[in-house]
């Protein structure tokens, strides 16, 4: 008996931050850039996600906030190398990386799932911690006022 051969991939993710004015076309034609060199190197997309602007660690590309995208998809070791440097390529395209989930996958067995987009929360500013009022702890902050003369240390 002939069992049909599994075809195994690995399993990828790659997380990539575009400049946050970059209008929604432009952000549909990268993606489909994307998939378009997914698919010339054999592989498969399986999702990608719109995750919204979002406020950055620190400043990337002198910006503040970024627009994070997701990209999952299954392919060759090589892939991962073609992907990344055709996200070199594109402009407004700030940080990328690429981690591997998953080594075995059986290419047929994964399904294509429709992309998402999450709406962000807005960015509301948090309400200040309540603190007490200065001295209300019945405490100086630095000892007694009368407890260093002028000169002394």
């Amino acid at each position: 008996m002939a069992e049909a051969q599994k075809r195994l991939v690995r399993e990828y993710e790659t997380i990539y931050l575009m400049k946050p004015d970059t209008p929604d076309d432009q952000v549909d034609e990268v993606k489909e850039r994307l998939r378009a060199v997914v698919a010339r190197e054999g592989g498969k997309v399986i999702r990608f996600t719109n995750q919204g602007k979002r406020k950055t660690a620190f400043p990337v590309a002198k910006n503040q906030k970024a627009l994070y995208m997701h990209c999952l998809y299954l392919g060759r070791p090589g892939l991962v190398q073609e992907f990344e440097r055709n996200l070199k390529m594109i402009d407004t395209v700030t940080k990328f990386e690429s981690i591997r989930l998953a080594d075995d996958v059986d290419f047929d067995a994964r399904q294509v799932e429709a992309d998402v987009k999450i709406t962000p929360v807005e960015d509301e500013p948090r309400p200040r911690e309540e603190r007490p009022e200065f001295g209300e702890r019945g405490e100086e902050p630095f000892g007694e006022r009368g407890d260093f003369e002028k000169g002394e240390e």
